[in-house]
């Protein structure tokens, strides 16, 4: 089985500022090219940023997503503000928002003019539930990529199985679930320590 590709942990920015056009570009094909969002989308964002521009380290995408999961608001724009406002500040964030935004409020503008009447017959029906699927298998490969990143040690495995207890046990809401799991990993983890998945992708 192929391995996943993967930059050089080390790998220094950029030389000068990366330009706005070049930012707004690059989440435009994140959103354009992304089906559903939160987690899905942040696949797709890794593969961008980290794989194919190298603006980002894996160690960076993975502190931004975490960011990007504990604040209110959907992660898709959380993760793009935060990346944005790391490459070229205020206005960085901004170009990454709407780059990552446009795309779909123009796909669904033209699918509430056009599309809406079709939704009722078979073959369309039958086209977004392939969609669903395809979702689930983002998210899925999604679990699978940041999971062999940060899943190295028994307290990474300790704090993970905690979060699942949390939901499919207790059925905690997964705000408190994070909060929870954050403590735990305040616990477990030492100020100043690499994280358990400090390093390339192997």
């Amino acid at each position: 089985m192929n391995e996943l590709p993967h930059p050089d942990s080390t790998i220094t920015p950029p030389p000068g500022p990366i330009r706005l056009t070049a930012i707004f570009w690059a989440f435009a094909r994140i959103g354009a090219f992304t089906l559903g969002g939160g987690l899905a989308m942040a696949t797709v964002m890794r593969h961008e940023l980290v794989l194919k521009q190298r603006w980002l380290t894996d160690e960076e995408f993975l502190a931004e997503m975490a960011g990007a999961t504990v604040v209110p608001g959907p992660i898709a724009v959380n993760l793009a503000f935060l990346q944005g406002r790391r490459f070229r500040g205020w206005m960085g964030a901004l170009a990454a928002v709407v780059g990552t935004v446009l795309p779909s409020f123009l796909t669904i503008l033209a699918v509430a003019l056009f599309a809406v009447p079709f939704f009722d017959r078979p073959k369309v029906a039958t086209f977004f539930q392939g969609c669903a699927v395809a979702v689930a298998g983002q998210l899925a490969f999604a679990s699978y990529a940041f999971g062999r990143k940060l899943l190295r040690d028994w307290r990474s495995f300790v704090v993970c199985a905690a979060g699942l207890v949390a939901i499919l046990v207790l059925h905690l809401h997964p705000v408190w679930t994070i909060v929870v799991t954050g403590v735990l990993g305040l616990l477990l983890f030492r100020p100043g320590e690499p994280a358990a998945g400090a390093g390339e992708l192997e």
